[in-house]
């Protein structure tokens, strides 16, 4: 007889729980649950993430890009060395966050029985639609630090300005409008940028709606026996039983 079989079940159930933990999807994860995951399985694309647990992560980093934006906008009206620090640590935790939300893609491709090669087509359209809209941010966003000299520049008296080394000396009202208008063809490039996104971010999302396949069981890692192994399908029939199982504890009471 192997030792296994004199170990309770309530022992055999905390280490099924244990070992599934990180190693297999979470079906019907929570808001936190999905957070935590996110960041506890960092950089793993191996193995299989549920959809609740991709969606809630996607709800936490669209917060996050919100109040990136807020932070950028601050940092734009009002410029300072505060604003500043404030807009390269927003950078910065969005670097740190774009490992983990593209295991975690890959994940959600294996869960729904796909490879995680899928992933290039809508990784690629995104890629080059940042770096895009992201090299038209920083140009428009150097031209607005620049308007604002200039608009200091002529509330000041200044008769003429210089848009760069060697540029020839213009009004400031001349520089104004030179100025706004390269700003507005680089917000044209960036809603151009913004437009492709949307549509890499499209490709991913098609994806990523797909139910939990049986055949994504291969995608995890490591390879863990049948009993050790969660599909959505074994899912829903634990919570069958554990209903079953409440239901028949209420009549004996």
């Amino acid at each position: 007889m192997r030792e296994e079989d004199d170990v309770p079940p309530e022992i055999k159930e905390k280490r099924r729980l244990y070992r599934l933990r990180l190693t297999q999807p979470l079906y019907g994860a929570s808001p936190l649950d999905a957070c935590a995951r996110f960041f506890f399985k960092y950089g793993q694309f191996s193995g299989r993430a549920s959809r609740s647990e991709y969606w809630y992560a996607s709800m936490w980093g669209a917060a996050y890009i919100v109040v990136c934006w807020c932070v950028y906008a601050l940092f734009v009206f009002d410029p300072s060395v505060v604003g500043f620090i404030l807009l390269i640590a927003a950078l910065a935790g969005m670097l740190t966050c774009l490992v983990p939300f593209l295991s975690l893609t890959a994940r959600r491709y294996h869960d729904a029985g796909l490879s995680a090669l899928w992933m290039l087509i809508g990784s690629i359209i995104c890629l080059a639609a940042i770096l895009v809209a992201g090299s038209a941010l920083a140009d428009a966003t150097k031209l607005s630090l620049e308007l604002r000299q200039i608009s200091k520049a002529q509330a000041s008296g200044a008769l003429y300005v210089r848009l760069g080394a060697g540029a020839p000396a213009l009004s400031p009202s001349q520089a104004k409008e030179a100025v706004s208008s390269s700003i507005r063809w680089e917000v044209k490039v960036m809603r151009a940028g913004a437009l492709v996104l949307l549509l890499g971010q499209s490709v991913d999302i098609a994806f990523c709606l797909l139910p939990s396949r049986q055949r994504g069981v291969r995608f995890d890692s490591p390879r863990l026996s049948s009993e050790w192994t969660v599909t959505k399908e074994s899912y829903l029939s634990s919570l069958r039983r554990e209903k079953e199982r409440f239901s028949e504890s209420c009549r004996q009471d």
